[in-house]
């Protein structure tokens, strides 16, 4: 069986600007369709959003995959390389870059 892997996301949000990024994110990233997250994206179990205790202006994307394969294949599709405009809709209320790093979960 492949080894599960998790994507985390950070950005600052610019103050005053924490509720519409708030709203993208939930949008984007919480549908009410009713459908799983693997119905809509090949491979992907789930996705969480966080912000930061200490600083409420950092926000946090947590994406969940079956394996680094599915993730591969996903990141490989020219749509996704924006996340559907997503990307540049966060990177506009954000302060500084936006960066993410790749994990291989060794357990839960």
């Amino acid at each position: 069986m492949a080894q599960m892997f998790m994507t985390i996301t950070r950005a600052h949000i610019k103050a005053g600007s924490e509720k519409e990024a708030r709203k993208l994110l939930e949008k984007e990233m919480l549908p009410d369709d009713g459908k799983k997250p693997g119905d809509v994206v090949e491979g992907l179990v789930g996705f969480g959003l966080m912000r930061a205790k200490k600083d409420p202006s950092m926000y946090g994307i947590v994406t969940v995959w079956e394996s680094e394969a599915a993730f591969d294949k996903m990141a490989s599709n020219p749509h996704a390389k924006d996340g559907g405009g997503l990307y540049q809709k966060l990177q506009e209320l954000s302060t500084g870059k936006i960066a993410g790093e790749g994990f291989y979960i060794e357990s839960l």
